[in-house]
């Protein structure tokens, strides 16, 4: 009896902290840098045109794999073609692990919260002479 795996199956992360330590994302320049690597971005991200030299380190040192900016506000924890941005990963290998922090509920909470104590401020002001 055979069984076949859900590739489209994802682990949904909405906190980037808990992303990046968990897939060991490699963000430092500095550390880029020592590792052999010249640098373009402070952020650790590499263009797509770096990929052959990316390819290459990984398979030296295999415990580094390739991670993928595929949209706005998401990352995905293996390589995905085409791209323009990409990342070192040191940590977790698990290719459905999937970075969107602009879902993060939170947030718009966060955001709620921001925006009502302007208003009170603002409220504050207009009625402080009554």
């Amino acid at each position: 009896m055979s069984a076949t795996g859900r590739e489209d199956h994802i682990e949904l992360i909405v906190d980037i902290n808990e992303f990046c330590n968990r897939v060991g994302l490699v963000s430092s320049h500095l550390e880029l840098e020592w590792l052999g690597f010249k640098t373009e971005s402070f952020g650790g991200t590499f263009r797509a045109r770096c990929l052959p030299e990316l390819f290459a380190f990984c398979v030296e040192h295999p415990e580094y794999h390739i991670v993928t900016y595929t949209d706005q506000g998401r990352v995905a924890n293996k390589y995905v073609p085409d791209k323009n941005l990409y990342y070192l990963g040191t940590g977790d290998k698990n290719p459905c692990l999937v970075l969107n922090h602009l879902i993060d509920p939170a947030r718009a909470l966060a955001t709620e919260k921001m925006i009502c104590a302007a208003l009170a401020m603002v409220d504050d002001v207009n009625t402080g002479d009554k």
